[in-house]
């Protein structure tokens, strides 16, 4: 039953980890028995408007998730649920890039790594962890407030399982996203790649931003990148379904372009700025500027590529799926 599925679904999220699958299946035992026992009375199967009222009488997601949760004392166990979700990302979303820029500028950077090593370290941690507590903090004390002061009419109001968000096949990949991500990545590609031929990056009146030769030798690297990134996301549109090889090539493009964009952080690779409008000094100083800036976010995004292969092989060994159903269509 879909509106089973969708009430199931969004009680698992409001679960632990650990602990989703048990209890989702537990929740799901006992709503058939109980579904068993109203269809034994009626002699016959529930319609939907019946399911929809056994739901609801359940109560919304959030509050039979709570049923299995620990008791907790600062922020009760309605808001806990979100409370957990939105800490762990906050702090997820700051501790990585900063970590991983940090650790990307020490490497490629003599003039960071001779400020930033040894007692630098030192100072570079309070600043991360002071700031992650003080994010931290502010989280939890926006929580705390809103559990004294919510109002808990809007959990008993009027709801309906039917305005639920639809199940979601994890198999399944959008045509729409990767037709864009086709269409993007083909233009991008061909703008990068005439850069990369071309030496120049910026051009206007009379300043031109170019890249050093350095650059040149990544040319083939980004041309084998963007011809495999095309070719994947083609196949996506056609066969848009997801399967353990298809994971492991989105992973194994991912960890390369992760490679390449690492390697651009090297101090060799610079922009120079010139044009008879600046001088010298300006020209040097646009030029860090701009070094730096695209080295901050070239290792930024080499480090959103490894995550994202991480989390591709991760997929890869729990997805269950590993041959696709030929559809009706096609086996007839």
């Amino acid at each position: 039953m879909d509106l089973l599925e969708k009430y199931l679904q969004a009680v698992k999220f409001w679960l632990p980890g650990s602990q989703q699958r048990d209890i989702i299946a537990e929740l799901r035992e006992d709503i058939r028995s109980e579904v068993e026992e109203r269809e034994n009375a009626l002699g016959r199967s529930l319609n939907e408007g019946e399911w929809e009222t056994l739901l609801k009488q359940r109560g919304r997601p959030l509050l039979v998730a709570e049923k299995y949760l620990p008791q907790r004392w600062l922020i009760g166990p309605v808001l806990f649920p979100a409370y957990w979700f939105v800490l762990r990302l906050a702090l997820l979303c700051y501790f990585l890039p900063c970590i991983g820029v940090w650790i990307g500028l020490v490497l490629c950077r003599p003039e960071y790594r001779a400020q930033h090593l040894g007692s630098g370290v030192l100072g570079d941690t309070y600043f991360l962890v002071s700031h992650a507590l003080a994010a931290a903090t502010i989280v939890t004390l926006v929580f705390a407030i809103l559990d004294r002061i919510k109002d808990k009419s809007w959990l008993t109001n009027e709801w309906s399982p039917r305005k639920l968000p639809r199940v979601r096949d994890t198999t399944r990949i959008s045509r729409s996203a990767s037709g864009a991500e086709l269409v993007f990545g083909i233009i991008f590609g061909l703008w990068w790649l005439e850069i990369l031929w071309s030496s120049v990056l910026f051009e206007t009146g009379n300043i031109r931003v170019m890249i050093s030769p350095e650059w040149h030798r990544f040319f083939w690297a980004f041309l084998l990148l963007w011809i495999g990134s095309s070719a994947f996301s083609a196949l996506n549109f056609v066969r848009p379904y997801w399967t353990r090889v298809r994971h492991g090539m989105r992973a194994a493009l991912n960890i390369a372009s992760g490679v390449v964009l690492f390697l651009l952080t090297k101090p060799s690779m610079t922009m120079l700025v010139e044009g008879p409008a600046i001088s010298r000094g300006t020209a040097h100083d646009i030029s860090w500027s701009v070094t730096f800036g695209l080295s901050f976010a070239f290792a930024i995004a080499a480090l959103v590529c490894w995550i994202t292969a991480v989390v591709e092989i991760w997929r890869a060994v729990k997805n269950e799926n590993t041959t696709r159903p030929l559809d009706h269509l096609v086996a007839t």
